[in-house]
């Protein structure tokens, strides 16, 4: 791929100034695919836990066999940082012939991305195509950019929001007032997901915020939440009585919406449905009727970070955008 010692640094500033949502989102759905075609290698997270800071850190490798590019994310999870982004990333792409980092990037910007674009390649095989109004549960970063993601593949109309944090919503209001939707603030989670056709879930609770009895049949949910071990969103009878489909097994039972129900052997791994791979590959059928509650359980793969982090560069090396340093 690359003959020079050469490594393109892009900062979250140049990835700022490169990324769109409908790029990325063609990059994920591309990437799920060959996810669903096996044509991917992507060992499992590695996890660093730190409790005591209430906080984790992890390793992502991946490579699209079929592309030839392959990379690693480092990325974090601390909830309760104030002068810090709770999410912090770095992407490292390497050439597979050689091993050399042709690329490195941060990935912060490109996190929130991805895991919006995911959940917009979701609800473009899951929701009902007539979906107007949106519900937010968590009004932070990953809200923008799954409703920008949603937003891309469905006419919507409404918005609800409701967060514990009323600066939070504020914030998430200035950002979306040019995406023309009728915007309602609400007080509970239960106003913001009933009579709703697509549910976005984004905090990092260990309890159920989202009952079963709240959501109305037809309902399509992004639970993107819960992506460590303890962490769960809706309650247990919402999966029971959904069609179920994640984005990796794996993870999903280690760490997704699914573990702690399954820990608790409340809910079995044969109860889910497909993986989202498996879907956009036309193996298995998504959504089949307009009264079924889909539930998408996304922890987040490699191969989106990889796919993503490839097209930025690709991007960048159009644009001249970025630096060329000695770092090896």
């Amino acid at each position: 791929m690359t003959s020079k010692l050469e490594t393109l640094k892009i900062s979250r500033n140049d990835v700022k100034n490169i990324i769109d949502i409908k790029d990325i989102i063609d990059a994920v759905e591309s990437a799920f695919k060959q996810f669903g075609d096996k044509k991917v290698q992507m060992p499992p997270k590695a996890y660093l836990y730190f409790n005591q800071y209430n906080g984790d850190y992890r390793t992502m490798p991946g490579y699209l066999e079929d592309e030839d590019i392959a990379g690693c994310k480092l990325v974090n999870s601390h909830p309760e940082n104030k002068e810090h982004p709770t999410v912090m990333a770095v992407l490292i792409l390497v050439d597979t012939e050689t091993g050399y980092p042709y690329c490195i990037m941060d990935a912060t910007e490109l996190t929130a991305y991805r895991t919006g674009a995911a959940g917009g390649v979701a609800a473009k095989y899951l929701s009902r195509e007539n979906s107007e109004t949106i519900g937010l549960v968590g009004a932070g970063v990953q809200a923008i950019t799954q409703l920008k993601a949603v937003n891309t593949v469905r006419n919507l109309k409404n918005v609800k929001i409701y967060d514990i944090k009323p600066k939070a919503i504020e914030n998430l209001k200035k950002q979306i007032q040019n995406l023309n939707l009728n915007i309602k603030t609400c007080k509970t989670a239960k106003e913001a997901v009933t009579n709703t056709d697509i549910v976005i879930t984004t905090t990092p609770v260990k309890q159920p915020i989202v009952k079963a009895e709240w959501i109305s049949p037809g309902t399509h949910i992004n639970a993107i939440g819960a992506d460590a071990e303890g962490k769960q969103e809706l309650e247990t009878k919402l999966l029971k009585q959904s069609k179920v489909v994640v984005d990796d097994y794996k993870p999903a039972v280690h760490g997704g919406e699914v573990n702690v129900p399954i820990t608790n052997n409340e809910y079995n791994k044969k109860e889910i449905h497909s993986d989202i791979g498996k879907i956009v590959n036309k193996t298995n059928p998504g959504r089949t009727n307009k009264e079924e509650i889909t539930i998408f359980d996304s922890t987040g793969l490699a191969v989106q970070d990889i796919a993503s982090g490839w097209k930025i560069y690709q991007k960048a090396k159009q644009k001249n955008i970025g630096q060329t340093i000695k770092l090896i």
